[in-house]
């Protein structure tokens, strides 16, 4: 568990680093006040030695290059039983280059109903890895931080492997979930996807995926491990 809570603060302080070394300024020719829009949707079934799970990704922002709304939404759910139900409301604000603060709301529907007030930092870090850096407080004032990172690398003109991981670190003990402070899920994975076209790609996957069980009455929650095998489409609009 220490080396976990290690890894994790440095990951953090990585980020933190990279946003206050990025270019803090960009000429009023590079940035462009009108409106644009993006929407990406992923959305695949993958097996474990349990029964085979349904799951979905939807992100995207509407706005200009200094201010956004961003959004996001995602879940899974095996044998006709959804089990994690999350959505995710922004605004970023320009801040250095290739950065923005957002700041927003939170809410997960399962496994439990619960809000989050939510500030972060999104952006571009070294060797071209996508990050975001969140830091969440409960409605029942509990904080908690996540981070996620991906990297797309372009094989050919068409397959992609990307890089991927997501840390969810609970500050202190949540009651309400039954976990004790620490790492409450950590997912690292490997896709690769072949882009048809740039807005439509099939992709396949491996996860491997440490948590603490919310579902489980047990104080501090089982950890589970487990590799996940998957296959499903990118969507992007």
């Amino acid at each position: 568990m220490r080396r976990d809570r290690v890894a994790a603060g440095f990951l953090c302080a990585f980020v933190v680093a990279s946003f206050l070394t990025a270019p803090e300024h960009v000429s009023a020719q590079e940035m462009d006040n009108a409106i644009f829009h993006y929407a990406m949707l992923d959305v695949d079934a993958a097996s474990s030695a349990g029964p085979t799970v349904g799951r979905w990704n939807a992100s995207g922002w509407i706005g200009t290059d200094f201010d956004r709304l961003w959004w996001s939404t995602s879940g899974e759910g095996a044998e006709s039983e959804l089990e994690e139900f999350e959505t995710m409301l922004l605004y970023g604000h320009y801040a250095r280059r290739f950065w923005d603060v957002v700041v927003g709301y939170r809410h997960d529907f399962k496994p439990t109903s619960q809000g989050y007030l939510t500030v972060g930092l999104m952006g571009l870090a070294p060797y071209w890895f996508e990050v975001g850096l969140f830091g969440f407080v409960s409605d029942s004032g509990k904080p908690s931080l996540r981070l996620d990172a991906e990297n797309d690398l372009y094989l050919t003109q068409r397959l992609v492997l990307t890089l991927e991981g997501e840390i969810d670190w609970l500050l202190t003990a949540d009651d309400e979930l039954d976990l004790a402070a620490g790492i409450a899920s950590l997912e690292l994975g490997l896709r690769t996807r072949y882009e048809i076209r740039r807005k439509f790609a099939p992709y396949v996957d491996l996860t491997w995926v440490r948590e603490k069980d919310l579902r489980t009455p047990l104080p501090g929650g089982i950890e589970l491990d487990g590799l996940r095998i998957g296959a499903g489409l990118r969507l992007i609009y």
